[in-house]
């Protein structure tokens, strides 16, 4: 697999969401924070994220140029409009505002609606703590997952993401299934014919190893499934 210096591939991105109807600002912030992902060894929310973001600009599921707006905003609180805008363009002004009203409050919440996919939540909580607040990072996610024993998808991986302010900062991103989904698509781009253990389920809710097979299926919960007569 050839290398390509993280500098080089930051630059190539940014030209690709400019030529996609990008403006120069939102493309240099979504580019940067993939490859940065990336660079933190979560493939899964890099660069590979890309193509589907140029696929929703060019057919105007998501439109580039748009930063939304508040909707409301009651002290600690603020409900902020994505106007699906690009995620990382609202996730940056959320996490703004979110600081803003900590330092005045004590505590800022920011709610955004109509967003679309932000990448990984880790950035967007480092970017609040490195302000001097507790970040804290969640968000919804498309049903994947279903309840326990069950075969049809109605959960999402729902991300929550916790980092801490200072020198020995403390910072934790997960999703609330074994693994992110990311990873699986990864698993399929890159042609692997199979996938962990404990990974993903079929489309009937049985444990499976077969990567086509889980981009079929469903993603396992966190602390998996265990039934009778399965190993």
């Amino acid at each position: 697999m050839p290398l390509i210096p993280h500098d080089r591939l930051q630059r190539l991105a940014e030209r690709i969401l400019l030529a996609a109807g990008a403006p120069p600002d939102h493309a240099n912030l979504v580019s940067t924070t993939l490859v940065a992902t990336n660079l933190r060894g979560t493939d899964s929310h890099g660069i590979q994220l890309l193509t589907f973001y140029v696929d929703q600009l060019l057919a105007g599921d998501m439109l580039a140029a748009e930063t939304g707006h508040v909707v409301s905003e009651s002290g600690t609180s603020m409900v902020y409009d994505s106007s699906n805008g690009m995620g990382q363009v609202t996730a940056r002004i959320c996490a703004d505002h979110a600081a803003r009203l900590a330092q005045t409050h004590g505590m800022g919440i920011v709610t955004a609606r109509n967003c679309n996919h932000f990448g990984a939540a880790y950035w967007w909580a480092k970017q609040i703590a490195e302000k001097g607040n507790i970040g804290i990072v969640m968000c919804d996610a498309s049903p994947l997952v279903a309840p326990w024993q069950g075969r049809e998808p109605r959960f999402g991986t729902n991300p929550i993401c916790f980092a801490l302010p200072g020198e020995e900062a403390f910072l934790l991103d997960m999703a609330t299934t074994t693994v992110a989904a990311g990873r699986i698509f990864k698993a399929s781009i890159n042609q692997q014919p199979s996938i962990p253990s404990g990974w993903a389920l079929d489309a009937e809710g049985v444990p499976t190893t077969d990567t086509q097979t889980a981009m079929q299926g469903l993603l396992m919960p966190l602390g998996g499934i265990r039934a009778p007569g399965w190993p």
